[in-house]
């Protein structure tokens, strides 16, 4: 495969197993990578699921991040002033009619839902207290309650944020519902964006929005081209935004679907500073 990575002007790359190891923590290495890229004046653009309020510190400060694509897409930050300069909200009536037709699942607790409003979390107050009773894995239970805000009552809440949420994710107690919750979804909304991180979690955002979206706003914005873009992922949510740049890279890690989309897959894992390396041998 022949590829000119001379062209490369912007790093657009995925949080959580792409950049930050399983401790959520981003290396010394990939950092310091991260910073001679800079030197080169490649832009760097985060491009993550999260919510813009659980963005680590470490991602936040580094030199050449000016902006960051959060939730999927559905906002756009200035990570230097903290303004949220784009968004693409989803449609109240969709909200209500995904609430209306997941209610039974959950009512028999097969369901339970994150609600981001103004680029933070809000989770049921029982799923963060205990969030392994639905499935999460104890490396990522920590995380979780670390990044959600408690509700007592959170189907109210999302109603009452009917108009002003970023996303909405189904926490799935058993990773087997994921097709018939996304079908069912589907049936009801006739517009809607639909991803996914990991498999426990889909995750609801406006039709308009997801990674690829929101990484061409930022591209325009620092007048950079697809095509002098590599970008880095590991998950379901990953693989447009790979397939639609330059240069798409999966991680060793990622989903099959992933790296299917991907140009080129690295030959090391998140833990083993696996996108830093590939730039290192690659860009830098």
């Amino acid at each position: 495969m022949q590829t000119d990575f001379s062209k490369v002007r912007c790093i657009a790359f995925d949080l959580d197993d792409t950049v930050l190891n399983h401790e959520k923590e981003l290396s010394k290495y990939t950092a310091e990578v991260f910073g001679k890229a800079r030197e080169r004046g490649i832009a760097l653009v985060p491009v993550s699921g999260r919510a813009f309020a659980s963005f680590p510190a470490a991602i936040r400060e580094l030199e050449g991040v000016t902006y960051a694509v959060v939730s999927n897409g559905a906002a756009v930050y200035d990570v230097r002033t903290g303004e949220r300069i784009h968004q693409w909200l989803l449609n109240a009536r969709d909200v209500r009619k995904i609430m209306s037709s997941l209610g039974h699942l959950f009512m028999e607790g097969q369901v339970s839902y994150e609600a981001v409003v103004d680029g933070a979390a809000h989770a049921a107050a029982d799923y963060v207290r205990e969030p392994s009773r639905f499935g999460i894995p104890r490396d990522v239970v920590s995380y979780i309650q670390q990044t959600r805000w408690p509700e007592r009552f959170i189907i109210d809440f999302i109603y009452e944020n009917a108009k002003n949420l970023d996303a909405l994710d189904a926490i799935l107690k058993d990773s087997g519902l994921f097709r018939m919750v996304e079908n069912t979804i589907r049936r009801n909304v006739e517009q809607i964006h639909i991803t996914s991180s990991v498999p426990f979690r889909l995750e609801l955002s406006n039709a308009a929005a997801g990674k690829t979206a929101g990484l061409a706003y930022v591209l325009e914005q620092l007048q950079v081209s697809s095509e002098e873009t590599i970008a880095f992922g590991d998950g379901e949510n990953d693989a447009g935004m790979l397939k639609s740049v330059g240069i798409g890279v999966a991680m060793k890690n990622a989903s099959t679907s992933c790296k299917e989309n991907a140009a080129y897959v690295t030959e090391y894992t998140a833990d083993e500073d696996g996108a830093a390396k590939f730039l290192a041998e690659h860009i830098l």
